[in-house]
């Protein structure tokens, strides 16, 4: 007696496109997913696409001083930059596109000095913030306009609270150890 074979099908929804993973949607020179600040793709004149932010550090750490042209990093072809830097480039509209909708428009990033600045206006009645990222040879990271780094104190050490254990541990052995004899020696005059 054969047994009754019996198929099951399901149908399964197509899988949708995973963004990190799609190569025309990376910058190939960090492998960071485009978006429409720091990482909008922009368009070289031999049609290549890199990530904003790339193409500045590129442009800040191989620029002569009077140079006004970026070699593409794949070709070499040289690409003329605008007066106000890289944010200028060509946005590549194609890559664009093909972001998700609300990565479509583009946001309004300028060079100031050795960064690119992008203002985020925010709701009615809440003060707007710039970002900053530092595209420099020296790479310091991204920082607020205005804003200097300062030395912490010296709460601000004990602030992971295994440094802050070991510091209560060894005071208490401070105690224990160097007053407390000392405590013996002023109450009754000997360490007996």
């Amino acid at each position: 007696m054969d047994p009754a074979l019996t198929m099951w099908h399901t149908q399964v929804a197509p899988l949708e496109m995973d963004l990190e993973r799609s190569p025309e949607l990376q910058c190939s020179i960090c492998f960071t997913t485009y978006d429409n600040i720091f990482k909008t793709p922009k368009q070289l004149d031999c049609t290549h696409t890199f990530c904003l932010e790339c193409l500045a550090r590129l442009m800040a750490i191989s620029m002569e001083p009077q140079e006004t042209k970026i070699s593409c990093p794949f070709c070499r072809q040289l690409t003329p930059v605008p007066k106000n830097g890289p944010p200028a480039l060509t946005t590549s509209q194609e890559v664009l596109g093909r972001l998700p909708s609300h990565l479509q428009r583009e946001e309004a990033v300028w060079l100031e000095g050795e960064k690119l600045c992008y203002k985020r206006l925010l709701e009615t009645g809440v003060p707007a913030f710039c970002i900053c990222v530092d595209i420099g040879a020296s790479g310091q990271g991204a920082s607020a306009p205005g804003q200097t780094r300062t030395r912490p104190g010296l709460l601000d050490r004990f602030t992971d609270w295994k440094k802050l254990l070991l510091f209560i541990v060894v005071m208490v052995m401070l105690v224990v150890i160097v007053l407390w004899p000392l405590q013996c020696i002023v109450t009754t005059g000997s360490m007996r």
